[in-house]
């Protein structure tokens, strides 16, 4: 087997750390708030809202 394009590693190899890099930032998931939690907060959030522009 013959390679008909040979690649950089090291370009590789950077791309793979931007992307780790990437995916490190959205901590989000991380956090484990329960799904109640986030319910209850969107409610309430959507109340004062809904208060607000009576």
């Amino acid at each position: 087997m013959q390679l008909k394009e040979k690649y950089n590693l090291s370009d590789m190899l950077n791309e793979i750390e931007d992307d780790l890099l990437e995916q490190k930032k959205d901590v989000s998931q991380e956090k484990n708030i329960p799904q109640e939690i986030i319910t209850e907060m969107m409610l309430s959030n959507l109340k004062a809202k809904k208060k607000k522009n009576n």
